[in-house]
C-alpha cells in the first residue's frame, strides 16, 4: 500500500462502516481507486443493498457478520466487472480459538503478506469495522474510517468485557485481491495425413 494514501472517512452520523472498511482494505491491497471510482464503487454497493432490501438494515443498526460478507461480495462483483480483479476472502477464527498474542502475530503475518485484515471493534459505545495497519510498539493502527488511528495493545482483547475493547475475531477477514484468470481456449491440432481419412475415423 502506498504509504502516502489516506482512508476514506465516513459521515459523523453514518453507520456505514463496513463499506468503508472493505472500500479502504481493497485501497490497502494496491488498488488505485480515485475518488470518481471509490464513489463509483460506494454508490454501487448501496444500490446493492437497496436491491436486496437491506440498507435500511445497515443504516439503522450496521453491519453483522453475515451482512459485512455479503458487502464484500458486492465489493468483489464490482471488481471483476470494472478491475477484471478477484477478490477473495477468509474468515480464519470463525470457529477456532487462540491465544490474543497469537492472534496478533497472525494478523501482523497476513499485512506483511499484502493482505488486508477487516476487523470488528466493540466497546461500551461503539460497534465498529475497521482495517488493521499492522503492530507500531504497543499499538494496533488501524487505516480506520472513523478517526480512530490505533489502540493499545492493553485495551483490547478478543474476550468480552476483558479490556476497553473487544476484538471479534468471528468478524474478522482476510482480504487479497489479484488478477482474474480468464481460461484460455484450446483448439485441436489438425492431424496431417497423406491418404484419405476412414469414414466415421476421428482425425
Amino acid at each position: 500500500m502506498p504509504r502516502d494514501i489516506k482512508p476514506y472517512k465516513q459521515g459523523t452520523l453514518s453507520r456505514y462502516c463496513s463499506v468503508y472498511a472493505v472500500i479502504n482494505a481493497v485501497r490497502m491491497l494496491g488498488l488505485e481507486l480515485s475518488v470518481n471510482k471509490a464513489q463509483e464503487m460506494y454508490d454501487y454497493i448501496l444500490e446493492q443493498l437497496y436491491g436486496y432490501d437491506a440498507l435500511n438494515d445497515v443504516v439503522q443498526y450496521g453491519a453483522d457478520g453475515a451482512r459485512i460478507e455479503q458487502i464484500i461480495q458486492f465489493a468483489r462483483d464490482y471488481l471483476k466487472t470494472v478491475y477484471k480483479k478477484e477478490l477473495t476472502f477468509i474468515r480464519p477464527f470463525y470457529n477456532n480459538r487462540i491465544f490474543f498474542d497469537k492472534l496478533l502475530d497472525y494478523m501482523q503475518q497476513q499485512r506483511e503478506q499484502n493482505k488486508a485484515v477487516i476487523i470488528r471493534i466493540r466497546s461500551a459505545d461503539l460497534d465498529h469495522y475497521s482495517v488493521f495497519d499492522g503492530m507500531k510498539g504497543n499499538k494496533l493502527k488501524l487505516f480506520d474510517s472513523d478517526h480512530l488511528p490505533y489502540i493499545k495493545v492493553n485495551d483490547i482483547s478478543h474476550i468480552k468485557d476483558d479490556a476497553k475493547f473487544q476484538l471479534l475475531i468471528r468478524q474478522l477477514y482476510v482480504l487479497e485481491l489479484c488478477n482474474l484468470t480468464i481460461p484460455r481456449l484450446h483448439t485441436k491440432k489438425s492431424v496431417q495425413t497423406t491418404s484419405k481419412p476412414r469414414l466415421n475415423a476421428h482425425l
